[in-house]
């Protein structure tokens, strides 16, 4: 009998080892890029709903119903986990009279979205050793008046002291070199160098970056950003692919909505401040890249952002308590990033109908609502 019973617990043993070893291999994943083993959470870990938090389902509902209040049509990327939590969602059309729904990857103009990624290469270039937060202006463009007195530090955070409306050129600008010079024979240089907002400062940027590097702003951009960040939906506004969507622009005019003019000489004349379209998947990569050290370091981050203290800095608007927006508005788009400096939650808004302070205002609601949400 005592030998059956033992008998009996070897099996047991045994068998119970099988099924580990079987079970095992399952339970891991090797990734593509990288040697390391990843071990996958038992479905029975998975992160459970916190007390006055909204759940993913109603966070989302709310989300939609905001949107929805506001009349917005656009596309809209949300996470608040990172990029383990991105989610896309599309209201309204990309093209009213053919009902053509707005979609995840279509690509809309960044607008003043842009000052952050010409603000992300001159820091690259800083780190480089090519450029220095305190070289001057008139290394590179000296007739410009007091070109001597203004560093890359004041164009970055627009007190430089030039001033410039947005002038609409006669016609398509057709070419860098001649996108740069219309900003020089337009702005005004003032000495002034209280915070006054201009795109003529990130256009100069551009210059520079031409001027540093021997190369073109684009082949810059597509060098140091686009291709380290697999951005594939980001184009120049005279180069998007015919197989890509880019929206016509809207005004909501007594409950219907209006086509709005796009002008291409404006964007044009908009060279580092306006120039580019980009879809908000694309976005969300560059703005996590930057803030997580993936393109400039964390070090270089610190440097663009001064610190993240309570200004404007490198393209962003820096809030304090780790939160940071950006807004930009042309030709009837409005585009929005309101998020965190942990690169947790985001908010990437682009739409083609709407009215630029209100949907100022609903970017943050919705980043309100992510906050007090389950982790997606």
């Amino acid at each position: 009998m005592i030998t059956v019973i033992t008998g009996l617990l070897v099996m047991i043993g045994l068998s119970s080892w099988a099924v580990k070893r079987t079970l095992a291999p399952k339970m891991i994943q090797r990734t593509s890029d990288s040697v390391a083993i990843v071990v996958k959470k038992p479905a029975t870990l998975k992160s459970q709903h916190r007390a006055g938090n909204y759940t993913k389902a109603q966070a989302l509902a709310k989300i939609d119903t905001v949107m929805k209040n506001a009349h917005i049509m656009g596309t809209l990327l949300v996470t608040n986990n990172g990029t383990a939590g991105v989610m896309t969602r599309s209201y309204g059309y990309a093209d009213v009279a053919s009902a053509k729904k707005n979609s995840a990857d279509e690509v809309y103009p960044l607008a003043s979205l842009q000052k952050a990624i010409t603000g992300t290469v001159i820091q690259g270039l800083i780190n480089q050793g090519k450029l220095k937060m305190t070289t001057p202006l008139s290394l590179y463009f000296r007739r410009i008046p007091y070109a001597k007195n203004i560093t890359i530090r004041d164009l970055l955070d627009h007190r430089s002291g030039l001033r410039m409306g947005e002038p609409v050129p006669a016609s398509i600008l057709p070419n860098e070199a001649a996108e740069i010079n219309y900003t020089v024979n337009h702005l005004r240089s003032t000495n002034n160098h209280a915070f006054a907002y201009s795109n003529a400062n990130f256009t100069m940027l551009a210059g520079v970056i031409r001027k540093a590097t021997g190369k073109s702003y684009m082949e810059n951009v597509q060098t140091m950003i686009l291709k380290p960040l697999g951005m594939h939906h980001t184009y120049n506004y005279n180069q998007i692919p015919i197989n890509i969507i880019d929206p016509n622009s809207y005004q909501l005019t007594k409950g219907y909505s209006q086509s709005a003019v796009i002008s291409k000489s404006l964007q044009s004349s908009e060279l580092g401040a306006g120039s580019l379209y980009s879809s908000v998947g694309d976005y969300y990569k560059f703005i996590n890249g930057l803030f997580t050290g993936k393109l400039v370091g964390r070090a270089g981050f610190n440097e663009l952002s001064a610190d993240q203290k309570i200004s404007y800095a490198g393209g962003i608007y820096y809030l304090g308590h780790g939160n940071v927006r950006i807004g930009g508005s042309d030709n009837s788009f409005q585009t929005y990033f309101m998020g965190t400096t942990d690169a947790k939650i985001g908010v990437v808004l682009f739409d083609n109908q709407g009215v630029f302070n209100g949907d100022n205002s609903v970017g943050f609601a919705i980043q309100a609502i992510l906050a007090k949400s389950d982790p997606f």
